[in-house]
């Protein structure tokens, strides 16, 4: 004669540690940009990117050294993390390693910031370009990072730069 117990196990896990966390924002936040397969992008929100900034130089040349150097002062004034990245690369391979780590703006400067004091604002996930003061880079920077102002918002004040084909 046979008998026994029916036992059905029941596991309760109640670790739910922060990398499962940080997982899903990774796995929520990767994606791979429609137009080429080899440029993958992070889409951190503003608010939860670790850089919230890159700042390039159009070119490596010692010209536009005092504007990134201010700019980027301003821009830890206000409490907007930035990484200055003046290798030697073309600007759109800049683009990409910044994309690549979820950095959400890019500040360039280029020849037209040493005359007029301006530079231009890319956004990373629709790509798109405005036009605004050096002077003003804080300020519209912290407000998008902190979530008080949309890119759209922004992109209706300034003057959009279109791509050069």
């Amino acid at each position: 004669k046979v008998t026994g117990r029916s036992f059905v196990p029941s596991v309760i896990e109640p670790s739910f540690g922060i990398g499962r966390v940080l997982y899903m924002v990774f796995e929520h936040s990767f994606y791979v940009r429609e137009d080429d397969d080899q440029k993958t992008v992070f889409k951190f929100p503003p608010v939860i990117a670790p850089t919230k900034c890159a700042l390039f130089p159009l070119q490596v040349k010692k010209d536009f050294d005092p504007m990134l150097e201010r700019i980027s002062r301003s821009l830890v004034a206000a409490g907007v993390s930035n990484k200055v990245d003046d290798s030697g690369a073309s600007i759109g391979k800049r683009y990409a390693r910044m994309d690549e780590l979820g950095v959400p703006f890019a500040i360039t400067v280029d020849f037209d910031s040493l005359k007029d004091e301006t530079v231009t604002l890319r956004e990373r996930d629709s790509t798109a370009q405005v036009r605004l003061p050096a002077a003003e880079c804080a300020g519209v920077l912290s407000a998008l990072s902190s979530g008080a102002s949309s890119w759209e918002e922004m992109a209706g004040k300034y003057p959009q730069v279109e791509a050069k084909a």
